[in-house]
C-alpha cells in the first residue's frame, strides 16, 4: 500500500520505480537524477516547449506544431517517430534508448520540447531565455478516462488490474504518474495571456483543426506557410490520420499493448459519458468546484461539442 502526497488515502497499485518528487508521484522512467537534471536544463530562445497533462492530445500538438517549425516536412516526419522528433524532457528509457536530455541537448534549434511537469519542475532557464511554450488543456473527464485506459495497456505504469472506480479514485487523489492533474493545471492556467505563451484546448483542435492550425502557425512566426500548404498540415494531423500513422500511433513502442488500448484510442469529446456513473459525476463536479476555487478565473473547459470534424 503506498499512500498519497497530501492525502490520508492508501492505494495498493504500484508504479514501477515509483517515487515521490517535491511531492508529486513519479514513474521511474522520470528517476530523481533526470527531473534535478531538468532544473539545471539549458533552455535556448528559439524552443518550443508543449506543456500537458498526459492524455490531453500530446502526442497531436507535437506532430502539428513540428511539421509547422519545420516547414511541413513531411518526408522528414515519416522518417522518425515523434518521440524523437520531439523529446519527452523528463523522460528515461534505457530499452528504447530515449533519453529526452539527451535527445534534446543533442538537436538544432529550433527544438520542440514536451513535457507534464507542473510548472514549479520546469528548467530554471525558463523565463530568462523565453522560448515559445504551447500549454494544451483537455476537459479533465475525458483526460481522467483515456489515462485510465492507457493503464491498463502500458506496464510503464505496472500491471494495473483495477476496474474504473479505482482508477478513478486515483485520478481524484493524485495518485497517478506525474501527480495530480488539478494542481498541473493551477500551476500553469496563471500564465494564460503571457507573452511567449499559447494556450490551446483540446476540444477546440477537435471542432476546428485548420483554424487551430493557423492560430499557431500565427503565433509560431511561421507565416511563410501558404494556406494550401496548413491545410496539408491538417489534413496529415487529423486523428485517423494520426491513429493510422506509425511515426505518430506508437505501435512500436514495446511497453503498449494497442489491442488493451492504444495510445491514439477514441480521440473523442464527451468519453466520458462512458465511464462515469450519475453519482461519479456529481462528486467529480464537487470536487472540481472545490479544488479549483483559487484560480482567479474560470477555465473554460469543453464536456462536449456538437460536432467534430474528423
Amino acid at each position: 500500500m503506498t499512500k498519497v502526497p497530501g492525502s490520508g488515502k492508501k492505494f495498493s497499485h504500484m508504479l514501477p520505480g515509483q517515487h515521490v518528487y517535491h511531492g508529486i508521484l513519479f514513474f521511474g522512467f522520470s528517476p530523481p537524477d533526470t527531473l534535478e537534471a531538468v532544473r539545471e536544463f539549458g533552455v535556448r530562445g528559439e524552443d518550443v516547449f508543449i506543456v500537458t497533462y498526459p492524455k490531453a492530445g500530446t502526442t497531436w500538438m507535437q506532430e502539428i506544431v513540428w511539421l509547422l517549425l519545420n516547414d511541413a516536412d513531411f518526408a522528414g516526419a515519416a522518417a522518425s517517430p515523434v518521440y524523437m522528433r520531439s523529446p519527452f524532457l523528463e523522460f528515461k528509457d534505457d530499452v528504447l534508448k530515449e533519453v529526452g536530455l539527451d535527445i534534446a541537448e543533442a538537436m538544432p534549434s529550433p527544438r520542440v520540447i514536451k513535457t507534464h511537469l507542473p510548472l514549479k519542475l520546469m528548467p530554471k532557464q525558463l523565463f530568462e531565455k523565453k522560448p515559445k511554450v504551447i500549454v494544451l488543456f483537455r476537459n479533465p473527464k475525458d483526460v481522467c478516462c483515456s489515462y485510465y485506459n492507457f493503464y491498463r495497456s502500458s506496464s510503464s505504469f505496472g500491471d494495473f488490474q483495477g476496474e474504473w472506480p479505482q482508477f478513478l479514485d486515483m485520478f481524484m487523489e493524485g495518485h497517478v504518474d506525474h501527480g495530480s492533474w488539478f494542481d498541473f493545471t493551477k500551476s500553469w492556467w496563471p500564465l494564460n495571456g503571457s507573452d511567449n505563451f499559447r494556450f490551446v484546448f483540446y476540444e477546440d483542435l477537435k471542432m476546428n483543426l485548420l483554424e487551430e492550425v493557423k492560430k499557431l502557425a500565427l503565433f509560431l512566426g511561421k507565416t511563410d506557410l501558404s494556406p494550401e500548404m496548413l491545410t496539408k498540415i491538417s489534413d496529415h494531423c487529423s486523428f485517423e490520420s494520426m491513429k493510422t500513422n506509425p511515426m505518430t500511433n506508437h505501435e512500436d513502442v514495446y511497453s503498449i499493448d494497442s489491442s488493451v488500448s492504444p495510445l491514439l484510442r477514441k480521440g473523442t469529446v464527451g468519453d466520458w459519458k462512458n465511464h462515469f456513473t450519475v453519482q461519479q459525476n456529481e462528486d467529480f463536479d464537487r470536487e472540481y468546484k472545490e479544488k479549483m476555487s483559487e484560480c482567479s478565473s474560470p477555465i473554460p473547459f469543453k464536456y462536449f461539442i456538437e460536432k467534430e470534424d474528423e
